[in-house]
């Protein structure tokens, strides 16, 4: 019994041992930040804005963050050697968050185009967005069906969500007697399974997203142009600015934006941005 408990004891120590040093894992170093104060307002993080408000994008559930904003923001700290801190951020209030120092920067699919975020500088582009329109299909196993355009749309019945920026779009195009609004974008896809609408004109990531629900809802075309979605900064935050800037590159050369997009928004393709042509003056 005695040569028993003196090699447990053996054991016991040499574990010990282990743990303590020789046989530990090798610490991981410590990230590099890349960025630091006063360019951004706590050492060694990035205090990110998103809009917890509107899923896919970002959203809490039994006090999990989850979204494709979210998932960019995680990606774009860890690029600049730093930790996240959310902080929630509606498209409203990134500009007085942004001049406040509340937050460092806003990620909350704030389209680069959107003439109301006039006092902030974006910082470059994480993803594209676009109004699209869904149709049904009679199973899971149907074809792909005809694609739709504003000009092929025809007497179609095309529902949109209240207040959403396609269901905008499609008012100023066919008025507002030309489309029936619904107060969610799945009460609107509801219908469209139901057989009481044709075609659903939707933000394409959100309609995306909620379309994953409906195996018979299937994309049938863009609706309108395409926008880029950017991370926003203060607009006198120019160091900060060319850091997130060759951040969001790198992300973008080593395939994690798309990734993090198709996450979100698989089977959307990717929206086609209509160029401006070139014009010679003689």
């Amino acid at each position: 019994m005695r040569r028993v408990a003196r090699i447990i004891l053996a054991v016991v120590a040499l574990a010990a041992a282990c743990g303590a040093a020789a046989c530990a894992r090798p610490a991981e170093p410590a990230p590099v930040p890349k960025i630091k104060p006063p360019a951004i307002k706590t050492a060694g993080v990035l205090t990110a804005g998103v809009d917890l408000g509107y899923p896919p994008f970002a959203g809490e559930d039994h006090g999990v963050r989850a979204g494709l904003d979210i998932d960019v923001a995680a990606a774009l700290a860890e690029r600049l050697g730093l930790k996240l801190a959310l902080v929630g951020a509606s498209p409203k209030d990134a500009a007085r968050k942004l001049d406040s120092g509340v937050v460092d920067v806003v990620i909350a699919a704030l389209p680069i185009d959107q003439s109301l975020i006039t006092d902030v500088t974006f910082a470059g582009s994480y993803a594209v967005d676009a109004p699209v329109f869904f149709v049904a299909v009679e199973s899971s196993r149907s074809p792909a069906p005809e694609p739709l355009t504003l000009d092929t749309l025809g007497d179609r019945r095309l529902a949109v969500q209240e207040g959403s920026a396609s269901g905008w779009r499609m008012v100023a195009e066919f008025g507002d007697e030309g489309v029936q609004h619904f107060a969610t974008l799945r009460l609107a896809f509801e219908a469209l399974t139901a057989g009481q609408v044709d075609a659903v004109a939707a933000d394409g990531i959100v309609g995306a997203y909620i379309a994953r629900d409906l195996p018979t809802v299937r994309y049938a075309g863009q609706a309108g142009p395409a926008v880029p979605l950017g991370v926003a900064v203060r607009k006198d935050a120019t160091e900060l600015e060319t850091a997130v800037r060759e951040a969001l590159d790198g992300l973008a050369a080593d395939g994690v934006l798309d990734a993090v997009r198709s996450k979100w928004a698989t089977p959307l393709p990717e929206p086609v941005i209509e160029r401006a042509e070139e014009t010679t003056t003689p």
